[in-house]
């Protein structure tokens, strides 16, 4: 079957999406679905942390299809290659922050206990925590204290954490200062933003750039 036949955008719209497909499955092989860390921006819907980023990249696309011509698409597959390294980077720096700072916790009952599925599997959160150089100066002694050889020297900060808090067992702000949380939690959710921006966006002048030289 032609594509062509319903319109000089079909062939594109084929190309782009069969593209776009290969590229969500990618990454949600990497990291997951869309809505496991839109927890990073709160009590905010998923859809609405892709919003933004979707409405940038139609428009980018708009803008490309009526540019994109036989005699420039060269221009735009160097875009394409650029949007493509910035994916590349953004990707990269998200999956190192993801291991720097955020950490998964066992979910509690009322008793204290760990919680499980319906399965028999643990139940589990992620959190965002900071670094150690970013500890408050009560935490810094605390952890101090607690690893001097009378206690563990070899107690990780994370250990630490899920014995300090008081009556709420792994919370970071009794270690790290609301802010900084904030702000790490604010650098995931953006850089998660722009690597499906950039993502989407290299996609789809791939796609432009492949209708046009084959014409």
């Amino acid at each position: 079957m032609d594509p062509s036949k319903f319109g000089p955008f079909a062939n594109t719209v084929a190309i782009a999406c069969a593209l776009v497909a290969t590229f969500s499955l990618l990454l949600m092989k990497m990291f997951g679905r869309t809505r496991r860390w839109t927890w990073l921006a709160g009590s905010t819907p998923s859809f609405l942390v892709a919003a933004g980023p979707r409405a940038v990249a139609v428009s980018l696309m708009a803008s490309t299809y009526v540019l994109i011509n036989k005699s420039n698409y060269g221009c735009f597959a160097v875009a394409a290659i650029f949007t493509g390294a910035v994916t590349m980077t953004t990707v990269f720096l998200f999956d190192r922050a993801r291991l720097t700072y955020v950490h998964t916790i066992p979910e509690l009952d009322a008793s204290g206990r760990p919680r499980v599925d319906n399965r028999g599997r643990p139940v589990t959160k992620a959190i965002v925590v900071g670094t150690t150089s970013e500890l408050t100066t009560e935490a810094t002694a605390a952890w101090a204290e607690a690893r001097r050889p009378s206690g563990n020297s070899l107690l990780s900060l994370l250990d630490f954490m899920s014995g300090s808090g008081g009556s709420t067992l792994n919370n970071p702000e009794t270690l790290w200062d609301r802010s900084i949380l904030a702000a790490h939690a604010s650098y995931l959710t953006l850089l998660l933003m722009v690597a499906f921006l950039a993502g989407t966006t290299t996609l789809f002048i791939a796609a432009m750039v492949i209708d046009r030289s084959s014409k």
